[in-house]
This record gives structure tokens, sequence and C-alpha cells, in this order.
């Protein structure tokens, strides 16, 4: 399953769409958008068509790596408030090992790749949050390692 949409998160159909009979372990990263004095909310935007494609490669690269047997990943956009879950990743694989990296891994490289980003709105005005590209790249340019 991987999907961007607008409305709320659904973690349980998240963590059924990994269930597999030979997983000995399923781990689930829930990432939410945290109280802050500055921030109401958070605001996503995203390129659909480049987005889907990176997240379906990095499935797949996880798989290789790291020996995962399914992952799934659902990530919201629009305005998510405090609170609100804003992405769900979930890893099957046969030990729990192999599940937390293949999860890490993949999270970070969402983060790192995927072309989603977020303006944190607050009582002031809104904020871009910078992506952590030391470059400064744009990360629709950037490649899955």
């Amino acid at each position: 399953m991987i999907q961007i949409q607008r409305s709320r998160i659904d973690v349980e159909a998240v963590v059924n769409s990994v269930r597999r009979d030979d997983a000995g372990a399923i781990v689930v990263f829930l990432g939410s958008v945290r109280s802050d004095p500055e921030v109401r909310a958070l605001d996503y935007e995203v390129y659909r068509p480049m987005a889907l494609r990176t997240l379906t490669e990095l499935v797949e690269r996880a798989k290789e790596k790291f020996g995962a047997l399914e992952m799934s990943i659902v990530h919201r956009v629009g305005r998510v408030p405090v609170g609100g879950d804003s992405v769900v990743l979930a890893c099957a694989a046969a030990h729990r090992s192999e599940a937390f990296a293949a999860c890490a891994w993949a999270m970070d490289e969402v983060k790192r790749i995927v072309p989603i980003w977020k303006t944190e709105a607050g009582p002031r005005r809104p904020r871009a949050k910078p992506d952590g590209n030391p470059r400064g790249r744009p990360a629709a340019h950037r490649k899955v390692p």
C-alpha cells in the first residue's frame, strides 16, 4: 500500500496491509504533528506523480536491502493539525531486527528524497521548513541510493 491522501490515515488498515503468516515482526512508524507555541498545524504539499514513484522505489529497495517481506507507506497532504498523524510506515519481516532496520532506513529516505514539503502554520505566519538537504537542491532532484 502506497498512498498519498488528504484524509485521516487508518493506521490499522496500514498495519493489516503488511500482515503475512511468514512475518515474525511488524514495525510501525507513526509520524505526528507535535505541539509547539509557534505551530498550530503543518501544511503538506506534494508533487504526486514523482512522490508515488519514489515511494514505490523505496519500498522495493527496502525489501532488497533489508529482507523486508512487505512495506506500506501512507502520507497525508494538506493541513494536518497538532496531534494529527502525517505519515504511517509499516514494515513486516521475518525478524524484528530486519523490520526495525528497514523501517528506520525507509523513513529517513522518505524525509530525504520524496517530494513532499511542509510549511508550519502558526499564530504569526506560515514558515517553510528546511528539507535537510545541505546542498539546497529540491528533493525531487535527488535519487534513491
